[in-house]
């Protein structure tokens, strides 16, 4: 079956937008230090990765599990908007968090479950 477009949307929406916050992670760390600035977006990118990586698989259960990584991570976004930080971290984030949401939309669309679907 070809891939859908909503395919490569959903991809780009879950890595791409935690390869952003991590490179503001890392923009925050070179410029006040402290490697604990790092670890949340690490964490996150890699359960992004597991998440794309078994839907581009069409492991049968992709679709479920990358529900509940991308409402996990808006959820750990969330709390990063509502905290204290610079503004700029919270805005990234609020974006981020928008991205990973828009995903979980995107994997309940038509193509995608019937992408998705075993035959």
């Amino acid at each position: 079956m070809k891939r859908p477009v909503e395919l490569w949307a959903t991809l780009a929406c879950l890595v791409g937008a935690e390869l952003v916050f991590l490179v503001a992670g890392l923009v925050r760390w070179a410029a006040e230090g402290g490697a604990d600035l790092i670890v949340l977006p690490l964490v996150l990118l890699a359960l992004s990765l597991v998440a794309a990586g078994s839907i581009m698989a069409r492991i049968g259960i992709a679709r479920a599990g990358a529900i509940a990584i991308a409402i996990f991570a808006g959820l750990l976004h969330l709390l990063v908007v509502l905290g204290d930080g610079p503004v700029i971290a919270r805005v990234i984030s609020g974006i981020v968090g928008a991205a990973q949401i828009y995903a979980v939309v995107l994997l309940s669309t038509g193509p995608m479950r019937k992408f998705l679907e075993r035959r």
